[in-house]
């Protein structure tokens, strides 16, 4: 008989259930102070927008030379998960910072990850 569930593919059923069980929990309101969601929450919803392994181990990091993870992070006018130049980052939730940041890397680098990963190399920004 042939197989149709893949490791890959149980791995992912597995962390879209988890993830979808806690948006709603992360809703943020302008002005509230959010709690710091765990990393591998967030590493969850970024393996999910990625488009395959490669991707993933790219944004991974990026996110993690940025903010190592924190929601929170700040460097002068740059905020959240991607060091965004955008106010909107300093009250967003994780998945909404995670989806500027991927809109961002399509916008510029062509939606790839590994571009953003090799010019951060070469220049420390993105």
């Amino acid at each position: 008989m042939k197989q149709y569930f893949t490791h890959k593919w149980l791995i992912t059923a597995i962390s879209f259930t988890l993830l979808i069980g806690t948006l709603g929990a992360t809703t943020a309101f302008a002005g509230t102070k959010q709690k710091q969601p765990s990393r591998e929450r967030i590493l969850t919803a970024l393996w999910l927008m990625s488009a395959n392994y490669e991707q993933y181990l790219c944004h991974k990091y990026i996110i993690k030379k940025e903010s190592n993870f924190r929601t929170d992070a700040r460097n002068g006018s740059h905020y959240g998960l991607a060091q965004g130049r955008s106010r909107y980052l300093a009250t967003a939730t994780y998945t909404q910072q995670l989806a500027w940041y991927m809109r961002y890397i399509g916008a510029r680098y062509s939606g790839d990850g590994c571009k953003a990963k090799a010019h951060h190399l070469k220049h420390n920004w993105y």
